[in-house]
């Protein structure tokens, strides 16, 4: 073989070297180029979806949830989960066409689920969707953000606004159909649907119903934050009945929610305002419905004797979703494991609500914490909660402030006002007007380490006939014209109740705590009355330096 040449070598070095040289620069630049794109966003870009995702014009990439708790500096606030979100692929919805708003929506909705989740971003403005919508998996919709954050403000206003057909109702005939209004959003597969949201919009005559069979769901990593929701409602499927009301009657249907999520785990429900401007009520001149003993049918002329209103229902409801068969009674984790699910969390809501409940979650773990509720003074009412009998004295419209459930609960910090209704002319109250409940009915479960501290309303706190309560402290709450009620008795059995500490409270009315069956650990100690209200207790609970209450003689065991 023939030496190489010295020249041949020279030549073969610089070719080398001067190629080495190219792939280095190559190298640079390309890190230089991806540097750049990260410092465009607060939360990191993962190199492998930088040239992959969003749409082109974009929209704000923040962690939403982790901004606005920093901003207020609670940065420890934000829940790890919702880093599963990709809120740096944003899909404007502006950059999407269809022959509606409905399909434009979709069109941004399937290009951020085919590559793998994002964001459906709303620039500010007006969104009139003619139909109900569905999210997919790892999308989440999300408006510009509002100049003022917290949605306890009266001031808080979401600049992208999603307008949904409003119910004009037609007081003759058939009515107006159903199907016109009365819209929601949803989620395609509520079973399986994960790291899905709705953040910073107005919502105005749609609901957000993310639900799914309680005990069988798998989804999980659910936001709803910073959305202002107004006119909610549908119609109870029993009304009219048609052999004896008109078929244009309807009725607002006493389930319906704002709010409804289910999941397996991790839901956050926080910054919300709900019902601040329900504009949509409308009267029902000549309503029929049964008398009080069911034996005549009777016609209120006075259209607002019987109003659709866009108030009567839930606010938030997480994982208490009616069952079709109904819960069990004082539920375990074994029994309804679908209201033990973790990772629940409803804070620093506004809520108005006028029947039913402001708030109403199960969950271990469950964390219900500064939320302020509100609700209308002197309220009158004329029909049962079917739309279809006269009230009778004895009614529950069920108006409560939180009705919770659960295990390792903590409810602290809210501020509350539920009032009764006023039946008729009569001069009954409804048969309901509870603060902060649980009790064993209706989705209730055995209570097993809760706290209930810091919380200030004018509406009892109670822990209502509930069999085997263990570990409960009532702290430092002020109840203003109501109790404390805590009763493990139920109205089939005695029981017993171990560690419950009821300390350090200010209550304008009674204090009574009552377990037939005794038990251990339990004090009332250090609460302040005004003079007007008494400690009635079981012998085994020890009392000790209360203020301002007429203290009874304790009840004997049985």
């Amino acid at each position: 073989m023939a030496r190489t040449s010295l020249k041949q070598k020279v030549k073969q070095f610089l070719i080398f070297f001067l190629g080495t040289l190219i792939v280095m620069g190559v190298t640079v630049a390309g890190y230089a180029f991806t540097t750049l794109l990260l410092s465009r966003n607060s939360t990191p870009v993962s190199s492998s979806n930088v040239f992959s995702c969003g749409s082109a014009t974009g929209g704000e990439m923040d962690h939403a949830i982790a901004t606005f708790y920093s901003h207020n500096g609670q940065g420890e606030v934000t829940p790890t989960w919702t880093n599963n979100i990709k809120w740096d692929c944003v899909y404007n919805i502006k950059d999407f066409t269809g022959s509606n708003l409905v399909e434009q929506f979709n069109a941004a909705r399937d290009a951020a689920s085919k590559n793998g989740g994002g964001v459906v971003y709303f620039p500010s403005g007006t969104y009139n969707f003619n139909d109900s919508i569905k999210l997919k998996s790892g999308v989440v919709m999300r408006g510009e953000t509002p100049q003022v954050r917290s949605a306890k403000s009266k001031d808080y206003n979401p600049p992208a606004k999603l307008v949904f057909p409003q119910y004009k109702p037609q007081l003759s005939g058939n009515g107006t159909p159903n199907e016109t209004s009365f819209k929601s959003i949803q989620t395609t597969t509520p079973d399986q649907d994960s790291n899905i949201g709705i953040i910073n919009l107005e919502i105005n005559r749609a609901s957000i119903n993310f639900v799914g069979n309680l005990d069988n769901s798998k989804n999980n990593n659910i936001i709803i934050f910073g959305i202002r929701s107004n006119n909610v409602a549908k119609p109870d499927p029993q009304v009219p009945n048609l052999e004896f009301q008109h078929p244009w009657q309807r009725y607002s249907h006493r389930f319906a929610s704002n709010i409804e999520v289910t999941a397996y785990q991790n839901v956050l429900i926080a910054n919300n305002r709900i019902n601040d401007n329900i504009t949509d009520n409308y009267e029902q001149p000549g309503y029929r419905l049964h008398s009080k003993d069911k034996k005549n049918i009777i016609t209120y002329q006075e259209g607002d004797k019987v109003p659709f209103h866009y108030g009567n229902h839930y606010g938030i409801v997480v994982n208490r979703g009616g069952k079709k068969d109904g819960f069990q009674l004082a539920a375990t984790p074994t029994t309804e494991p679908g209201l033990f699910r973790k990772g629940i969390i409803i804070r620093d809501n506004w809520v108005y609500h006028t029947m039913r409940v402001a708030i109403h979650a199960s969950g271990d773990g469950l964390m219900i914490q500064d939320n302020e509720i509100q609700d209308q003074p002197n309220k009158k009412w004329w029909t049962d909660p079917t739309g279809t009998r006269e009230a009778t004295g004895a009614v529950t419209l069920e108006n409560r402030g939180i009705d919770w459930s659960g295990w390792n609960v903590l409810i602290t910090g809210n501020h509350y006002q539920v009032y009764r209704h006023h039946i008729g002319e009569t001069n009954y109250l409804s048969v309901d007007g509870e603060g902060i409940l649980i009790q064993e009915c209706c989705g209730g479960t055995t209570v097993n380490n809760v706290i209930i501290k810091n919380n200030k309303g004018n509406a009892y706190i109670g822990l209502y006939k509930v069999q085997n309560i263990n570990n409960a402290i009532i702290e430092n709450n002020q109840i203003n014209h109501s109790d404390i009620f805590v009763m493990a008795d139920t109205n089939n059995q005695t029981y017993s109740m171990n560690q419950v500490k009821i300390i350090n409270n200010q209550v304008s009315g009674n204090i009574i705590a009552k377990a037939s069956l005794g038990g251990q650990g339990n004090e009332i100690s250090g609460n302040q009355g005004n003079q007007r209200g008494k400690i009635d207790y079981s012998c085994s609970i020890e009392i000790n330096n209360n203020s301002g209450f007429n203290l009874q003689p304790c009840t004997s065991l049985r």
